[in-house]
């Protein structure tokens, strides 16, 4: 990287940051009036918790959201049967309890000593004091048609949890507090439906289509412990509490959702006292370590940075058949670095990866044997492609099939479009280590910067992706995260179009175990992803968290517990129910989104003044190097996700 450039973009920058403090609210992108409107109070100035966050939120409807951040708002609107408490453990929420029973009618009694129907039925008791946004009560009836709808063909964001092949359906009994669900295959884990529970009364009428691809969702009425206020799609989302929540009210009046294009001005906002917290990438966390009034923590997480290849076997695929070869995907894996990555990227921010479930829960998380290990190692990923037919080179030092194969013709260059998100810093930097690591080995990529949601669209749409960086996250439970890669999740989640058949038979047969026996099927599941190299996982990061006490007290110890965080988003979050406000005369008072959380929405117009008056004057200098929008754009921080 040419340091004379990153110093010049720094200047830029630096100099844009500090006129966000002298600059008025007025020159953002957005005024913050209707948001103003609804926090600021004249009399009695309510109690705003202030987030930062990176990663916008796009999307309010939950059947069709992909992003953390937009999962991250559902789970603060929205209940679910069961939540997960700071400690990663379940508890009840709308579900008082639950079980695992038979089916008594499926008894054969001619199979003495067989019980047909046993762990087919999941029985949930439901609270009798939970209420919707909109005080109707909250029943079994809308239990059974939020399960009911993602029985659905239509449906698939929670199809990992249940579908029409797990499932007959879900009945809501004349008490209405009584939900059974009637089961396909055996199941002993009823605790892992973590599907937000939706109002039958407003959603009842409408077509599974058009839940899953019309509805946007313009006024989410859930029974959580925040109602919905306002939403400016990638600026802010204003909440605020629910007087009537079932499991107790939280401290405050309201949440504030503030979407940052730049981790400094985020950073700067913080310190300033418009933010109270926020996630950071590394480089501005650091930062903030040493910063006076501010408290970091670096927190595991259910988080895995993933790189992805297409291995759709099927003419719908737009992608390089030749990703359907094992050995080649195998061998790029061997020859990717990671713990460079890991030093370089997340500055030592991350732990080695190896499988999807993350160590965040050590009794689920896999690694391999040192024979099993695909680590580091470009002599052995060369012979597998000497061995494998690739053993002939270009004069640009690319490999060439070089034997019949059915996937490309004979010369065709190991050469692959590989995609990145444009708004994500660590991504962006890791994709050119990465090229330089496989042009070791004889294979080229072209890196192409993309919109996230175009990325979404050209997966999970279109199947024209090859190779591509991205991310996963689950719940502490494994069946979620391994259920996104069996076969059935094709034109779903899953992003790699990756199958096995034993893979998708263990993946049914953890759902009937417990204990030791559960652990080591998904240990093997594990194994047979890992090696098949479909998707590589690169590392399990840390999340960087940095916050002040200046308005809030009682965040706890994430470290401790990685429950509490700002992004753990499984119903009834337990650092949003803890928080406790500070007074008024403590904080100096002032419910309105101030200047700089405003700048934090977009780039304001002060912003773009200061930065090409600077650029302006470096031009005339001739500080400047040829190509430096370029390294500006790969310099934009964007935050771990």
């Amino acid at each position: 990287m040419n340091n004379e450039r990153v110093r010049a973009v720094n200047v830029c920058l630096s100099l844009a940051i500090a006129a966000i403090f002298v600059v008025p609210s007025s020159v953002a992108m957005f005024d913050g009036s209707a948001a103003k409107s609804e926090i600021a109070s004249t009399a009695d100035e309510p109690r705003v918790l202030r987030i930062g966050i990176l990663q916008a939120i796009t999307n309010l409807n939950p059947f069709s959201a992909y992003e953390d951040s937009d999962y991250v708002a559902f789970g603060l609107i929205y209940d679910r049967l069961i939540r997960i408490d700071e400690d990663l453990n379940s508890r009840p929420s709308i579900a008082s309890s639950w079980e695992v029973v038979s089916w008594p009618e499926e008894d054969d009694p001619a199979t003495t000593g067989v019980d047909e129907g046993a762990n087919r039925l999941w029985r949930y008791h439901i609270v009798e004091n939970a209420t919707w946004h909109d005080n109707e009560p909250v029943k079994a009836s809308d239990v059974a048609f939020s399960i009911n709808i993602n029985l659905n063909a239509s449906v698939w964001a929670y199809t990992p949890y249940i579908n029409s092949k797990v499932a007959e359906f879900a009945r809501a009994f004349n008490n209405n507090y009584t939900v059974e669900v009637y089961l396909k295959i055996p199941s002993t884990h009823p605790e892992t439906l973590d599907i937000p529970i939706v109002p039958v009364h407003l959603m009842g009428t409408m077509l599974p289509y058009d839940i899953q691809y019309s509805w946007t969702n313009p006024n989410p009425v859930g029974s959580g412990p925040f109602k919905f206020v306002e939403f400016v799609k990638d600026q802010y989302l204003i909440l605020e509490r629910n007087p009537n929540y079932h499991l107790g009210t939280v401290a405050y009046d309201q949440v504030v959702f503030t979407m940052y294009g730049s981790d400094q001005v985020m950073a700067a906002a913080l310190k300033n006292g418009d933010i109270d917290v926020g996630k950071f990438p590394p480089l501005t966390y650091e930062s903030l370590k040493n910063s006076e009034g501010v408290i970091t923590a670096e927190v595991d997480r259910s988080y895995q940075s993933t790189l992805g290849f297409n291995c759709f076997n099927s003419t719908s695929s737009q992608g390089s058949p030749l990703l359907r070869d094992t050995n080649i995907r195998r061998a790029m894996h061997l020859a990717i670095d990671k713990q460079y990555i890991i030093d370089t990227v997340w500055r030592g921010y991350a732990d080695m990866g190896y499988a999807l479930p993350a160590p965040v829960v050590p009794y689920w998380h896999w690694e391999p044997t040192a024979d099993e290990a695909l680590n580091y190692n470009v002599s052995r990923a060369n012979q597998l492609l000497n061995d494998s037919g690739y053993d002939k080179w270009n004069s640009d030092g690319i490999r060439l099939v070089n034997s019949t194969n059915w996937r490309a013709p004979l010369n065709t260059p190991l050469h692959f479009k590989f995609q990145v998100r444009n708004d994500n810093s660590e991504d962006l930097a890791a994709a050119p280590y990465i090229k330089e690591m496989w042009m070791k080995i004889g294979i080229d990529v072209t890196i192409l910067p993309t919109d996230e949601s175009a990325l979404e669209t050209d997966v999970y749409s279109a199947a024209r992706h090859e190779a591509y960086i991205w991310y996963w996250s689950g719940d502490v439970d494994p069946n979620y995260i391994l259920g996104v890669m069996t076969t059935d999740q094709y034109w779903g989640w899953n992003d790699p179009f990756w199958s096995n058949t034993t893979y998708d038979e263990l993946f049914l047969l953890q759902k009937t175990q417990t204990g030791v026996e559960r652990q080591q099927t998904v240990f093997e599941m594990q194994k047979i992803w890992y090696e098949s190299s479909g998707m590589i996982c690169l590392s399990y990061p840390r999340a960087l968290y940095a916050w002040t006490e200046k308005h809030f007290t009682n965040w706890g110890d994430p470290v401790a517990h990685p429950g509490r965080t700002i992004d753990f988003y499984f119903g009834a979050p337990a650092l949003f129910m803890m928080l406790e406000p500070v007074t008024t005369e403590d904080t100096g008072g002032g419910g309105g989104i101030s200047s700089t959380v405003l700048m934090g929405a977009g780039i304001g117009i002060a912003v773009v003044v200061v930065a090409v008056v600077a650029y302006m004057m470096m031009k005339k200098r001739k500080a400047s190097a040829p190509g430096s929008s370029e390294e500006v754009k790969e310099e934009k921080k964007r935050g771990l996700e």
